[in-house]
């Protein structure tokens, strides 16, 4: 049987309101930090779980 190689996932976490989301890569995270900081001017951060 075939595996393939498991992506790290992130836990993208806002510290000013309720958005929180597990994604699969570091450039998915960065760019949900990033989104989300744009859209709503919150502190945001992502940490590997």
């Amino acid at each position: 049987m075939d595996s393939q190689p498991l992506r790290p996932r992130y836990h993208v976490v806002c510290r000013e309101c309720r958005v929180e989301r597990l994604v699969d890569g570091r450039d998915a995270a960065v760019a949900a930090e990033r989104e989300h900081a744009k859209e709503t001017g919150h502190r945001v951060v992502a940490e590997r779980v």
